[in-house]
């Protein structure tokens, strides 16, 4: 049982990273998306930046522990993202370009939402 939680605990996990990547355009179907991503974004960096550790990796780590497998040491990134989907040594040019990806998303929904606000111009 605790084995196919932490599966589940790493779906969770795999759909979380796919949101902070992608949620922010979100935003464009319905404004209230807009918050909670900026919010996850900060989550987002604060984990990557500090010693703060993700409470999903926690929790995946405690399941493994209790259905008698050993943890992986490390993040969950570096368990199952680096080296399977790039490089080691290209680690902080995907963070960059994911928080590229996320920028660039509130730039295109604050333009349109400024876009709707905006007079029709001279009739």
């Amino acid at each position: 049982m605790a084995a196919s939680l932490a599966a589940g605990v790493v779906v969770l996990h795999l759909a979380y990273l796919a949101y902070a990547a992608f949620g922010g355009f979100l935003a464009l179907r319905r404004r209230a998306w807009l918050w909670p991503h900026i919010v996850s974004t900060v989550w987002s960096v604060v984990v990557t930046t500090t010693q703060i550790g993700c409470p999903l990796t926690a929790a995946e780590k405690w399941l493994l522990g209790r259905a008698g497998r050993t943890p992986y040491e490390g993040s969950f990134t570096a368990h199952y993202l680096r080296d399977a989907l790039y490089p080691a040594q290209y680690e902080v040019a995907v963070w960059l370009t994911m928080l590229a990806l996320v920028l660039t998303s509130y730039v295109v929904v604050l333009r349109r939402r400024h876009g709707r606000g905006s007079p029709a111009g001279p009739a």
